[in-house]
C-alpha cells in the first residue's frame, strides 16, 4: 500500500525534517510538505535537502490560526498528491509538530489490515443546545488576514469586534445545517488530523470544487479545519466506512482522536522526554505535539525514537 503524508507546517523545520526522513525511509511512504506562505521556506528547503520522496506543496497559502485557509492548504496539497503518477491508497494529514511513534512497517501493516477504512471521526453539533458547540457556527469568525498578528489601538480592536458582532447578526440564528442545491449538511466537529482512502480524497476535492455556498459558510465558522472535512464525510455514505460514526456528542477533542495521541487539558500539550513511556504505551501511530530542543544536538527531540 502506498501512503501520502500531507504535512501543514509553519515553524520548526527540524522536527518536520526528522518526521519526514523517518517516514520516507519506507519505499511506500511519500511526504508532501505545505509551508505557510507567511513563513520563510528556505530553512525548510535546507532541512529537507536529500530526503527521498519529500515534495513541497506547489500552491502555498497564508495559513492563520482558526482560519479557512488551513482547509485550502489541505485541499490543494491533497490535490497535488492525487495527481502524482504514484497511486496512493491512503492520505494522512499531519500538522507541523506531529511525529510518528510507530515503525513504518507497523504503519503500513495497520493501513493494510484496515484497507478501506476512513480515519475521520465526527461529533454531530448541528441543532445543539450546548453553547460550547453552537458558538462555533453562530458567531461570525474572520481569521484569514494579518489583523491578529499585529498590535492595534483599542479603538481599532473595538472596531474589529463591532464588525464581527454585526456580521454575527446574520449567523446567530443558524442551527448548524448548511443547505445548498437541495441538499442539507449537518455540521460535525472533530480533530484536524485524519487519514482517508483515495476514493474519499477524490470525493473531498470534488466537493470543495463544486460547493461554493458550503465553502462560504465554512469560511466563517470557528476552526474550519475541525469541521469542514468531518461535515462532508459524515453527511455522505463514507461515514459507514469511518472507524466510528453516529457517535453521541462529547466535549473536548480527545474524544475524537483518529490516528494521533494528544492531550488537551485546555490547549494541546507539548510532549517532552518525561512523557516517553506514556507515549510508547499508546496504540496511536502519531503523537501531537513535540518540538525540537534548542540546545540539543542538531535540534532533535530527545524523547522520540529515530
Amino acid at each position: 500500500m502506498n501512503i501520502a503524508i500531507i504535512n501543514l507546517c509553519h515553524a520548526d523545520p527540524g522536527i518536520v525534517a526528522r518526521a519526514t526522513k523517518k517516514l520516507t525511509r519506507h519505499e511506500n511512504i511519500d511526504a508532501y510538505v505545505h509551508v505557510d506562505l507567511k513563513s520563510d521556506i528556505e530553512p525548510f528547503h535546507s532541512a529537507l535537502t536529500g530526503i527521498p520522496r519529500a515534495y513541497f506543496a506547489r500552491d502555498r497559502v497564508k495559513v492563520y490560526w482558526g482560519g479557512f485557509n488551513a482547509v485550502r492548504a489541505t485541499v490543494e496539497t491533497l490535490r497535488q498528491a492525487m495527481e502524482s503518477p504514484r497511486k496512493y491508497e491512503l492520505f494522512a494529514l499531519l500538522q507541523n509538530f506531529d511525529y510518528p511513534i510507530r515503525s513504518n512497517d507497523h504503519i503500513i501493516e495497520c493501513a493494510e489490515r484496515n484497507r478501506g477504512s476512513e480515519y475521520i471521526r465526527g461529533c454531530p453539533i448541528a441543532r445543539t443546545r450546548d453553547r460550547h458547540y453552537s458558538r462555533k457556527y453562530k458567531i461570525y469568525n474572520q481569521r484569514d488576514d494579518d489583523f491578529y498578528l499585529k498590535k492595534h489601538s483599542k479603538q481599532r480592536m473595538y472596531l474589529r469586534y463591532a464588525h464581527m458582532l454585526l456580521k454575527s447578526c446574520g449567523t446567530v440564528f443558524s442551527n448548524g445545517v448548511i443547505k445548498e442545491g437541495g441538499d442539507s449538511f449537518d455540521i460535525y466537529y472533530g480533530a484536524a488530523q485524519w487519514a482517508v482512502s483515495r476514493e474519499l480524497a477524490e470525493y473531498l476535492i470534488e466537493f470543495y470544487d463544486t460547493h461554493q455556498r458550503f465553502n462560504r459558510v465554512m469560511e466563517h465558522v470557528q476552526f474550519p479545519d475541525e469541521m469542514y472535512f468531518h461535515t462532508i464525510v459524515h453527511n455522505s455514505h463514507f461515514k459507514q466506512r469511518c472507524i466510528k460514526h453516529d457517535e453521541p456528542p462529547q466535549r473536548w477533542l480527545v474524544n475524537w482522536r483518529n490516528l494521533h495521541y494528544f492531550e488537551y487539558p485546555g490547549e494541546i500539550t507539548v510532549m517532552t522526554e518525561k512523557d516517553y513511556d506514556k507515549i510508547m504505551a499508546e496504540e496511536a501511530l502519531f503523537i501531537r505535539k513535540v518540538r525540537t530542543i534548542p540546545l540539543c544536538l542538531r535540534g532533535v527531540p530527545a524523547a522520540l525514537p529515530t
